[in-house]
C-alpha cells in the first residue's frame, strides 16, 4: 500500500509538467511562448531530522522532492523564507571549541541543494561573528531588501566574504530562465523581513516601503514578481494588496501552512519543521502575457523516501549532539518516564500555540513544584520548540530537544490586575510563541476573565507566580510591560546562579527532576 502511495505521490509531481510540454516530440521544440518555473517553499525550520517517531518531516526527505521537481523542470528552485540558524537544541551545543549557531543546518541545507534564503527574525539570535561564520560557510544566495548590516559607523548590506572579497547580499534578484524549445523567462524576487529581533549590529528598513522600491525596480526588466517574506501573515495580505504586481509571496514566520488569494496575487506558507512544503507553478505566456500561479502543499511523509547524502549528514550531527550533551552532564538516554501513545504528550506548534496542551501544562506544573510556595505558574509557548507528539519511553534528550533555549525559572509577586493583563496578553498571541500555557489557573465561566486556584483574580491581592526568566524581558509580543520594573511587580525571587546544585537555573533540569518524581 505504501509504495502505491508513493506511486501517487511521484505522479503529482510529474503532473507539474503542462500538458503542451509533455506531448512534444523532437521535431516539435519551436518557441511555443509558454515556460513554467517551479520553486520549491519551505520555512521556519529548527530541526534536521524527521519528527513523530519518524513519520512526518526531515531536510532528506525534501532533498528527495527537490530532485524529484528537477528532473521534471530544471527551472526549479528551492527557496527558504526565514528562520533556520536558531533557536534548536543541537545548535546550542559546543563542537570543536565553539557553540555551533547553526552550523549543522547550513551543512544539511548545502547539502540538499538550497537555492536562495532570506533572513528570519531568529537569524540574529545569534552573535555577529556567528552568523557571518553561517553566511560565509553558505553555499547558497541570499537576498534582502530591508535587513542591513551595522557596521560601526556605517550601514551596509550583509555579505558573504570569501577569498578576501566580500558578495554582497543583493536587495532584489532577476532568475533568467529558459526551457528546452528556448522560451525565456526573468523572474523578480526579493525578500523582507520582520523586525522582531533587534541587535547591535542589524538595521532594519520600513518592509513595506522596500518592497515598493524592489517592486519598482523589478517591473520594467522582469515578467513576474516573487517575494520571500518573513512577516505576519496579515502584513503578508496587506503587501499584496497594496503592490499587485508581487503575484506571490511565499511566507514564513507562521508556523502553520496557509494559503490565501488577494486579488490576483496568492500569499502561502508552509508548515514550520518542512511538515509541509508547497510547490508554486508559476506558467507564463509570453504570447498573452498571462501569468497563472498554481500552488500544491505536499505533505512530507512517510512515504518519500530519504535522500542518502542529505541523511547522512544530518544523523553526523545528531551523533555530535548526542555526544556534546552527555559532556554537559544530560543522561540523553536516562527514561524518565513512558508514556501511552494513545495520549502523547502534545508539543506540535498547531497545539501549544492555539490552545492549552498537556504538554505545556506538564511543564508549568513542573514550575509550579520548583517554587512549592507559588500559586500559579505561566509559559510562553514559544519556548516549546520540539513541535512533536511525545510517547513511549520519555528521555533527558526529548526534555532537551522540547526546550532548547533552556534559562531559569523565576518566582515573582505581583499583583492581580497585573496577572489579569498577563493573561489576557496571551490570548490576543493565539498561534505565535506568545501565547501561554499555566499551571492552576482556568477561564471563568464567561470566558471574560480567569480563576486561580478556582478564585476570580482579585486585582488588588499579591500573587506568587512562576516564570521562565524569558517572560521578563519585556521582549514578547503584546508583553513588553512585563519587566522587573513594572510598579505592579512587588518582589522577585531567583535562584542563585552561583549554586550549580539549585536545578531551577535550568528550566529543563526543573521539568527532568518533576517528571522523576511522577515514578
Amino acid at each position: 500500500m505504501k509504495n502505491l502511495l508513493h506511486l501517487v505521490w511521484v505522479l503529482l509531481l510529474v503532473m507539474s509538467v503542462p500538458a503542451c510540454k509533455l506531448g512534444k516530440t523532437a521535431q516539435q521544440t519551436k518557441n511555443d511562448g509558454i515556460i513554467e518555473v517551479v520553486f520549491l517553499h519551505i520555512n521556519d525550520i529548527y530541526e534536521i531530522t524527521p519528527l513523530e517517531g519518524g513519520k512526518v518531516g526531515g531536510l532528506a526527505r525534501v532533498a528527495t522532492v527537490r530532485k524529484n521537481l528537477l528532473q521534471n523542470n530544471p527551472n526549479t528552485f528551492t527557496i527558504l523564507a526565514g528562520d533556520f540558524l536558531s533557536p534548536s537544541l543541537l545548535g546550542t551545543i559546543k563542537y570543536e571549541g565553539e557553540r555551533i549557531r547553526g552550523r549543522h543546518i547550513v551543512e544539511v541545507l548545502n547539502t540538499l541543494g538550497l537555492d536562495i534564503a532570506t533572513f528570519g527574525n531568529h537569524e540574529f539570535d545569534i552573535k555577529e561573528d556567528e552568523l557571518q561564520s553561517r553566511i560565509n560557510e553558505s553555499e547558497f544566495k541570499w537576498t534582502s531588501a530591508n535587513v542591513y548590516h551595522k557596521r560601526g559607523d556605517y550601514t551596509m548590506p550583509f555579505a558573504k566574504q570569501k577569498s578576501g572579497t566580500e558578495e554582497l547580499f543583493p536587495e532584489t534578484m532577476v532568475l533568467p530562465v529558459r526551457d528546452a524549445d528556448g522560451t525565456t523567462a526573468n523572474i523578480g524576487l526579493f525578500g523582507i523581513t520582520v523586525p522582531y529581533t533587534k541587535t547591535d549590529y542589524v538595521h532594519y528598513t520600513d518592509y513595506f516601503e522596500a518592497a515598493t522600491k524592489a517592486v519598482k525596480e523589478l517591473k520594467p526588466k522582469t515578467d513576474v514578481i516573487v517575494a520571500l517574506t518573513h512577516i505576519d501573515v496579515d502584513e503578508d495580505k496587506k503587501l499584496v494588496g497594496m503592490l499587485p504586481d508581487v503575484k506571490l509571496a511565499m511566507g514564513g514566520h507562521d508556523h502553520d501552512n496557509m494559503y490565501h488569494k488577494v486579488g490576483e496575487s496568492i500569499v502561502a506558507k508552509a508548515d514550520a519543521n518542512v511538515k509541509t512544503v508547497y510547490v508554486h507553478r508559476i506558467i507564463i505566456n509570453q504570447n498573452t502575457k498571462k501569468v497563472n500561479v498554481v500552488s500544491n502543499l505536499i505533505p512530507v511523509n512517510d512515504l518519500i523516501p530519504e535522500e542518502p547524502q542529505t541523511k547522512a549528514i544530518a544523523q553526523k550531527w545528531v551523533e555530535i549532539g548526542n555526544s556534546s550533551f552527555t559532556k554537559m552532564g544530560f543522561n540523553v538516554n536516562e527514561v524518565l518516564a513512558h508514556i501511552d501513545p494513545a495520549n502523547p504528550w502534545d508539543g506540535r506548534e498547531s497545539t501549544v500555540r492555539h490552545k492549552p496542551s498537556n504538554l505545556g501544562q506538564m511543564i508549568a506544573k513542573s514550575m509550579s513544584a520548583a517554587f512549592p510556595e507559588s500559586e500559579c505558574a505561566l509559559l510562553n509557548s514559544g519556548s516549546i520548540r520540539v513541535d512533536d507528539q511525545l510517547s513511549g519511553d520519555i528521555t533527558q534528550f526529548d526534555i532537551l530537544r522540547t526546550l532548547p533555549f533552556g534559562g531559569y525559572v523565576v518566582g515573582v509577586e505581583m499583583k492581580g490586575s497585573l496577572l489579569e493583563k498577563v493573561l489576557q496578553a496571551g490570548l490576543k498571541n493565539i498561534t505565535k510563541g506568545g501565547y501561554l500555557q499555566w499551571d492552576r489557573i482556568k477561564p471563568d465561566a464567561n470566558g471574560n476573565g480567569f480563576l486561580v486556584q478556582d478564585k476570580p483574580i482579585n486585582p488588588n491581592k499579591v500573587y506568587f507566580v512562576v516564570l521562565p526568566d524569558f517572560l521578563l524581558t519585556g521582549v514578547e509580543t503584546n508583553l513588553d510591560f512585563l519587566k522587573p520594573d513594572n510598579p505592579e511587580i512587588v518582589k522577585l525571587h531567583k535562584p542563585d546562579a552561583t549554586d550549580k546544585s539549585d536545578f531551577r537555573n535550568d528550566i529543563r533540569q526543573v521539568v527532568i527532576e518533576y517528571i522523576k518524581k511522577l515514578k
